[in-house]
C-alpha cells in the first residue's frame, strides 16, 4: 500500500468519525465546536465588511481626473455624504474659467444630495449626483455619463431658465428599489427653498463599477444646474467638489486661486489621505481577527479535549493493534480541522445575512448608502482563518491524546 493511499484511508476515516460524533456519539460537543467557530468568523466578517464599506466609500469621481477641488477643510475625505458640509460657489463660471486655461482638458462642478424619488405611488430615496456631462468626464460615481446630453442646457448663462432636458442615468440598484427601467418616469421632491417637484425621465439604468464602492447604493447621475434647482442650491450656484482632468503637474496653486477657501488635491494626494482615512477600519478588522481566532479556538480546544479524554480507550485501543502516534494524530488533526471549517462555512452564511441586515438598518436609520461591502473574498477569508483556528488546536489535541499512551492502564 503506498503511503497516498494510507494516508488517504486515515483522512477518510477522521471524516467518518467526525460525521459518526455530529449525529450520534457527540451531537451536542460537535454543535457547540461548530458553532463557536461560527459566531467567531460571522463576527470577524461584519466587522471587516463594515471596515471595508469605509474603506470603499470615496468621494465622488471621474475615471480621467487628476485634481480635486474641495472646500478647505474637507481634504479627500473618504465620505460619500457629509451632513451640512461646506459647498463652493459660483461653480459654472469659476468651472468654465478653468477649461479657458491650455493646461485643463475639462472640469466639472460636482453637486451631491439625497433625494426623495418617488414612481409609481412608492417613494424610495437616492443619492443624486450633478454633473455637467461631457465624453472627457468618463464615469461619475461608477456610472457612464454619457447618455446625458452634453453641457448643461437649464444653466442658461445663470438664468437657470434654460431648456429643461429632465435626463437621468440610474444605478441597477437604484432601477431595482424605484421599480423603473429605461425609458420611465420618476418625480423628485424638492427642497423648500427650490423649485418644487420636477418630473424626471431615465435615459438609461448601468452597473456601477465595484472600484467606486456604490455598486450596491442607489444613485442617479443629472446635470447639474437641474439638481441645483430641484435642491435649492441654484440660489448660490453651488457644489460639493470640482473634478479637473489635465495632464499638468503643480495646477494646485492655480485652482486654489481661483476658488478662495478651496483646497486642491491630487490623485496621489487623494490616494495617500484614503490610506489615513483607512487606518480605523484596518485597525477594527485585526482586532476582530485576534478576537476571531482567540474565541473560536478556546471552543474548539475546550470540547474536542473534553472529547479526547473520552475517547481514551479507542485511542488506546488503536494504539494497542499497532496504529502509529502519527496516525493517531492524524485522525485528530483531521477531525479538528473538518469541525472548524464547518464552522467557517456556516459563519460566512450567518456573516453575510447579518451583512445584509446591517446595511438594511443602517439606510433606514444612520445613513444614506449601506455602510458595509460583503466582498467575495471574504468568503476564502473566513473559511481560511476557520482552518487556521483548527491547525491551532491541533497541537493541544495531540497533547491530550498522549495521555493515553498507557495503553495497558486505560484498556484494565
Amino acid at each position: 500500500m503506498s503511503s497516498l493511499t494510507r494516508w488517504a484511508g486515515l483522512v477518510g476515516v477522521a471524516l467518518r468519525r467526525t460525521a459518526t460524533k455530529a449525529t450520534r456519539t457527540a451531537p451536542r460537543q460537535t454543535a457547540v465546536s461548530v458553532l463557536g467557530v461560527a459566531i467567531a468568523v460571522a463576527l470577524m466578517l461584519v466587522v471587516t465588511a463594515t471596515g471595508l464599506g469605509l474603506v470603499q466609500g470615496t468621494t465622488v469621481r471621474g475615471d480621467a481626473v487628476d485634481y480635486w477641488v474641495v472646500p478647505e477643510g474637507g481634504g479627500a475625505s473618504t465620505m460619500v455624504v457629509s451632513a451640512s458640509s461646506a459647498q463652493l460657489g459660483d461653480v459654472h463660471d469659476k468651472s468654465a474659467a478653468l477649461v479657458d486655461d491650455d493646461r485643463v482638458e475639462y472640469a466639472s462642478p460636482v453637486l451631491i444630495s439625497v433625494l426623495e424619488v418617488s414612481s409609481g405611488g412608492q417613494s424610495q430615496y437616492v443619492l443624486g449626483v450633478g454633473v455637467i456631462p461631457d465624453q472627457s468626464l468618463g464615469k461619475v460615481a461608477g456610472l457612464p455619463t454619457g447618455a446625458l446630453s452634453p453641457g448643461d442646457p437649464y444653466y442658461a448663462d445663470g438664468n437657470y431658465d434654460g431648456e429643461w432636458t429632465g435626463e437621468a442615468v440610474l444605478s441597477e440598484r437604484a432601477a431595482e428599489v424605484l421599480g423603473v427601467s429605461e425609458g420611465g418616469s420618476l418625480t423628485v421632491a424638492g427642497a423648500t427653498s427650490g423649485d418644487g417637484s420636477r418630473e424626471i425621465g431615465v435615459t438609461a439604468v448601468e452597473s456601477a463599477d465595484v472600484e467606486s464602492g456604490l455598486s450596491g447604493v442607489p444613485v442617479m447621475i443629472a446635470h447639474l444646474s437641474e439638481l441645483q434647482a430641484i435642491t435649492g442650491a441654484s440660489s448660490a450656484d453651488s457644489a460639493d467638489q470640482i473634478l479637473v482632468q489635465s495632464n499638468a503637474a503643480g495646477l494646485e496653486s492655480a485652482l486654489e486661486d481661483e476658488f478662495p477657501g478651496a483646497t486642491a488635491v491630487t490623485r496621489s494626494g487623494f490616494t495617500a489621505q484614503q490610506s489615513v482615512d483607512s487606518e480605523l477600519p484596518l485597525a477594527m478588522g485585526l482586532a476582530a481577527l485576534l478576537v476571531a481566532i482567540s474565541v473560536g479556538a478556546l471552543f474548539v480546544a475546550t470540547t474536542q479535549g473534553l472529547q479526547v479524554e473520552a475517547d481514551s480507550e479507542q485511542l488506546a485501543t488503536l494504539a494497542a493493534i499497532g496504529i502509529s502516534g502519527r496516525a493517531r494524530a492524524t485522525l485528530l488533526a483531521v477531525q479538528a480541522l473538518a469541525l472548524t471549517l464547518v464552522g467557517g462555512a456556516l459563519g460566512v452564511v450567518l456573516a453575510y445575512a447579518a451583512t445584509l441586515v446591517t446595511n438594511w438598518a443602517a439606510v433606514r436609520a444612520l445613513a444614506p448608502v449601506p455602510i458595509a461591502n460583503f466582498h467575495p473574498a471574504l468568503v476564502a477569508y473566513g473559511l481560511a482563518v476557520a482552518a487556521l483556528i483548527g491547525l491551532l488546536v491541533a497541537p493541544y489535541l495531540l497533547v491530550m491524546e498522549r495521555r493515553t499512551d498507557a495503553i495497558t492502564e486505560v484498556i484494565r
